[in-house]
């Protein structure tokens, strides 16, 4: 077990040696603390960061704060590192915005706006709804990136990420294995209760659509479980591994901004804890040029909470 995560912590620290410059990360980092301060503690930051800001759409407001988020890092950190030929070519910018601008549409796509749940009963929409949920990627975000992968990427291998490579698999299973008591730890946490489990059984009922609540919650759990195939496809596929064939290492850190905002409507401590585990998933998938660790570790983490979570509700009622 440690052999493996000693060589997969070699890895990221190889990354470091070779990108690390104090100026750039301070600034990264700097910029994140602001952002979460500002969306967690003001009531306008609250608004903000779940995409409510009046614009003339939601897609306007989303697109506005992951595309500006990404550019505020990105374009400073090559600056600061040196890759000043990166800045002037189009295609960074089209390619950034283009994989950021879909991000912030699906965040802000709300199924209810073009679906009419008022045939349903409201345990029907409930389920509808978060079900539909889980699939906003699968319309917004993978058709973009099989676009840019056969259209404008044609030499890179595999779906940015999705190829063949097993380079520190076992390591990322025991890396599970640890967190696992600290998940179980803060699954107690007012915040976690509040916003997990997402397959919330009592909300729905049995008989559910004909159908009995354990295939109802099965259904529900694999589409938000494939959620997470495509969180890692878009973050570390496309916006490291692709980005990466644009503007190298420099490519990680404003993935890492943009991937805390993904949590801004989620408890802080999740929100903060992305910063190190985006910038860790980051680095690795830039070295192996995979993402299976940070599927591996997605979805077992996301696993487990719904598990201790559904587990205290049916041992001790916990809603």
């Amino acid at each position: 077990m440690f052999r493996s995560i000693k060589f997969l912590w070699l890895d990221f620290a190889a990354f470091l040696r070779q990108d690390f410059k104090p100026l750039p990360y301070i600034y990264t980092f700097t910029v994140i603390v602001i952002a979460l301060v500002f969306v967690y503690t003001t009531k306008i930051g609250y608004t903000f960061g779940r995409c409510y800001i009046p614009t003339p759409n939601r897609f306007v407001n989303g697109i506005l704060i992951f595309s500006g988020l990404y550019f505020l890092i990105a374009v400073p950190v090559l600056i600061m590192q040196g890759q000043y030929k990166s800045i002037p070519k189009l295609h960074f910018y089209l390619k950034g915005f283009a994989i950021t601008a879909a991000i912030g549409a699906t965040q802000a796509f709300l199924w209810r706006n073009y679906i009419d749940f008022s045939s349903f009963l409201p345990s029907e929409k409930a389920y509808l709804i978060r079900f539909l949920w889980c699939s906003r990627g699968l319309i917004i975000e993978l058709p973009l990136l099989l676009f840019l992968r056969f259209c404008v990427d044609r030499q890179q291998k595999g779906l940015y990420g999705l190829c063949r490579g097993n380079h520190h698999i076992k390591a990322y299973m025991w890396l599970f294995v640890l967190v696992l008591p600290i998940l179980i730890g803060v699954s107690f946490t007012h915040g976690f209760r509040t916003y997990y489990p997402m397959g919330k059984v009592w909300l729905y009922g049995e008989g559910l659509f004909g159908y009995p609540a354990w295939a109802n919650l099965l259904v529900l759990e694999l589409a938000y479980l494939a959620r997470f195939v495509i969180v890692e496809l878009v973050f570390r596929g496309a916006l490291v591994i692709g980005m990466g064939n644009v503007i190298s290492r420099s490519a990680v850190l404003p993935m890492v901004a943009v991937y805390v905002a993904l949590h801004f409507n989620k408890p802080i401590l999740e929100a903060t804890s992305a910063i190190f585990g985006g910038l860790f998933l980051g680095a690795l998938a830039y070295q192996t040029k995979h993402i299976w660790g940070g599927v591996i570790i997605h979805i077992s983490v996301a696993f487990a909470i719904e598990a201790v979570r559904l587990a205290q509700y049916y041992a001790w009622g916990w809603k």
